[in-house]
């Protein structure tokens, strides 16, 4: 294998383990949202922010994943 293929392994399958790692994040956080009682800066508002920052970041993984595996 040469060296750009290897690379381009390796960063599909860090991105792959990204994707994996911001849906349990989300996981957690919703759980988090719908169980754990407000306290000064953990609002239901913060919690639901940071779902959506972990979506937000989830999509870009993906859309960077597929580009990757076009070319």
């Amino acid at each position: 294998m040469g060296k750009r293929k290897l690379e381009k392994k390796k960063r599909k399958k860090r991105l792959e383990k990204q994707i994996t790692g911001l849906q349990s994040q989300k996981e957690k956080h919703t759980i988090k949202l719908e169980t754990e009682k407000p306290q000064k800066d953990t609002t239901p508002e913060y919690w639901e922010g940071e779902i959506e920052d972990f979506e937000n970041q989830k999509q870009i993984k993906e859309e960077k994943l597929k580009k990757l595996e076009k070319q």
